[in-house]
């Protein structure tokens, strides 16, 4: 028999069959399987419930290995088979990481004619109706059909279709855009994030289709969150718009083979998880689930929730690797103390707390302390700005919360400047005279351990989660978020002997809560009473 009979005796209820996207999708395309054996593409659950609900735009958040990266590849390749000039573009955190993602494709092109050698009846069938897609989408090659273009950065078909790689595309119109692994890009290059969000997706029209699929790091700061915040929200909107993202979450659960059998029991910390997890979220989880997430949370550690979460709000509470204050606040925001109203009583001394970093920029915390509890009541961050700015900051403060007992201000503060004036008495010219100076630390890891100790028994109030603007309409860091992110360089990099904490945007808000701590740590903030701050205030008039 001929290809050309082969062909012909294709059954005409078959040949429908190809107007279905989902039939082709779980019949046509082989993958290569984990463990290296040749495979038709199925669906997993997590999949299936992704396709069904598939949006123009859409945001996933996702635990590990669950399989979104395969179907995007093969739905983008479905579209490209199926469609004439119909153009899509795959964006990965590495050049490799989108190149393997191209070779999924590649191998599904290739392998659609694929007949194995036990194939049965069914087999022969799709092995034909995989070549007539070949031939209506390739040129004839040496040993069958071929892709008309194939590259290590681009695949062309013949009907005009395309899919092209890079870790941003800006040039051109994209119909389908992939966007993997957008959170690793907006931890360690917030640049080419921002370059992603403002080029690649506005490559995209009104009508065509986005995937950003990841698995989230960095807390709940940069590109990749407030995007997947905003779809979010979306979800909650009675109707969204073909520029709106659709937000999907798919936990470590989702996954049908997470399970482990055995007698292996948790311990009690994970028994306690567990049950809150029931008891807050509904979610029930069975002994075989539970010994899985037992045996990979011993080789994951802290880094578990991030890559096997059970909720997104667990994916947000883990800030980038080395952070400094990420244990204790996440601790702390599972104990409800961040994000509540704590103005407190006026009675009780207030503080604030700074920060006089390099190239002018200064932070200041507003605290009150009350029954042994310490309440973050505000945040102010700024740069090139004079003393009489942040003095001004200072009155405004005082006048919406009440009288600040002492202004901690780091041992930076008394050095005299080139007109033989400290920063305290230009301070002081400006009317803040209650001002103290902490003396420098020998040791900055004191400092931070002093500012841990304080933070479990600290209340933030919902200010804190604020994101200011900046001039160029840019949403920036929360005070919360710069805590969160304060992070430490490991020892040996950029030659540092020890860990050492890493100077960035984040450092000078994370500085001016640590000159609070060292100011409580040489008996600053103890001498205090309710009492003493009615006669303070009546000085100060």
């Amino acid at each position: 028999m001929t290809k050309k009979q082969e062909k012909e005796d294709i059954p005409g209820a078959w040949l429908e069959h190809l107007a279905d996207q989902q039939w082709r999708l779980e019949h046509l395309y082989w993958i290569e399987n984990k463990t290296g054996n040749l495979q038709r593409f199925r669906m997993n659950s997590a999949q299936r419930r992704l396709h069904a609900n598939l949006w123009f735009r859409n945001d996933v958040l996702k635990a590990r290995q669950l399989g979104i990266s395969t179907y995007a590849a093969l739905l983008m390749l479905d579209m490209c088979l199926f469609r004439s000039n119909f153009h899509c573009g795959i964006i990965d955190k590495t050049l490799p990481d989108a190149r393997q993602k191209l070779s999924k494709i590649r191998f599904a092109w290739d392998h659609l004619d694929y007949m194995p050698q036990d194939g049965n009846e069914e087999e022969l069938i799709l092995s034909r109706l995989g070549e007539c897609v070949k031939e209506r989408t390739g040129i004839p090659g040496k040993s069958g059909w071929k892709l008309p273009v194939d590259t290590r950065t681009e695949l062309g078909l013949s009907n005009g279709s395309d899919i092209r790689i890079g870790t941003n595309l800006r040039g051109g119109t994209i119909q389908f855009l992939h966007v993997s692994e957008l959170a690793h890009v907006s931890v360690h290059a917030p640049w080419r994030a921002r370059d992603i969000r403002t080029g690649a997706i506005n490559t995209v029209p009104s009508g065509g289709y986005i995937l950003k699929e990841s698995t989230h790091e960095g807390g709940r700061f940069g590109v990749n969150y407030e995007l997947t915040r905003q779809a979010m929200e979306n979800n909650a909107k009675e109707e969204l718009s073909p520029l709106d993202f659709r937000f999907f979450f798919f936990s470590w659960f989702d996954h049908e083979g997470y399970a482990l059998s055995g007698k292996e029991r948790w311990n009690k910390d994970l028994d306690i998880y567990f049950t809150e997890l029931e008891s807050k979220h509904g979610i029930r989880l069975d002994a075989d689930r539970k010994r899985w997430y037992a045996r990979m949370n011993r080789v994951m550690g802290r880094a578990m929730k991030q890559e096997y979460p059970s909720t997104p709000q667990e994916a947000f509470l883990s800030g980038e690797e080395g952070s400094i204050y990420g244990s204790v606040m996440a601790a702390i925001r599972e104990r409800g103390q961040i994000g509540v109203v704590c103005e407190g009583d006026r009675k009780d001394p207030m503080f604030t707390s700074w920060d006089l970093g390099l190239s002018d920029h200064t932070a200041i915390w507003l605290v009150r302390l009350a029954g042994g509890k310490l309440y973050w009541l505000d945040h102010y961050a700024c740069n090139q700005q004079g003393i009489a700015h942040y003095a001004e900051k200072m009155k405004v403060w005082e006048k919406a919360y009440g009288p600040v007992v002492w202004h901690f201000l780091p041992h930076d503060a008394s050095k005299r400047d080139a007109h033989g004036q400290s920063y305290v008495e230009n301070l002081a010219r400006e009317g803040i005279e209650r001002v103290r100076v902490v003396p420098r630390t020998t040791d900055i890891w004191l400092g931070i351990n002093s500012l841990r100790e304080l933070l479990e028994s600290s209340f933030f109030h919902e200010r804190t989660l604020t994101r200011p603007v900046n001039i160029k309409g840019e949403s920036e860091p929360s005070a919360l978020e710069h805590l969160e992110l304060y992070h430490s360089r490991p020892p040996g990099v950029s030659g540092t002997l020890r860990e050492e904490p890493v100077h960035d945007e984040h450092s000078h808000t994370a500085d001016a809560a640590r000159t609070l701590a060292e100011a409580w740590s040489h008996g600053f903030m103890t001498s205090i009473s309710p009492g003493t701050v009615g006669r303070r205030r009546a000085r100060m008039r």
